[in-house]
């Protein structure tokens, strides 16, 4: 029987095997990725890269508009707003994260969806009120 005895310098410590590791699979994923038999793999990951990419350009680029809110939706994560366009007055259901401090009046800016899909709900995504009707000013700085 053989007796091994190690300092604790000769040990890698917890944090030592967990930078091992983390290198180890980099290594094989550069490795997995430089094989000719594994291109086909890459070629999904790049696929999905450049349709994110193409969506997040695209959610940039779309035209923002100005809604006045008519009133809160039984919905919590609806209000419905109005919007003005071509001359005519539209109505929009606008999701947002919770419609407890949006009050009638105020006015949003929003993203108008790309997808075409103006019957769907729009997404909101700029700040929501921490208090009971802010001024529709602050939401409009964006």
């Amino acid at each position: 029987m053989r007796i091994e005895i190690h300092t604790d310098r000769e040990l890698p410590t917890e944090w030592e095997k967990r930078k091992m590791r983390k290198t180890e699979r980099a290594r094989n994923a550069a490795v997995r990725r430089e094989d000719p038999q594994n291109q086909k793999a890459e070629v999904p990951d790049t696929k999905a890269a450049d349709q994110t990419a193409g969506v997040a350009q695209a959610s940039e680029d779309a035209e923002k508009v100005e809604m006045r809110i008519l009133r809160r939706c039984p919905n919590p994560r609806l209000v419905m707003c109005t919007y003005v366009e071509e001359g005519m007055e539209r109505r929009a259901l606008i999701r947002v994260g919770r419609n407890a401090n949006f009050t009638p009046g105020m006015k949003l800016l929003v993203k108008r969806p790309t997808s075409g899909a103006e019957a769907e709900p729009w997404a909101y995504d700029g700040a929501i009120p921490r208090r009971f009707g802010l001024v529709s000013v602050y939401f409009l700085r964006g």
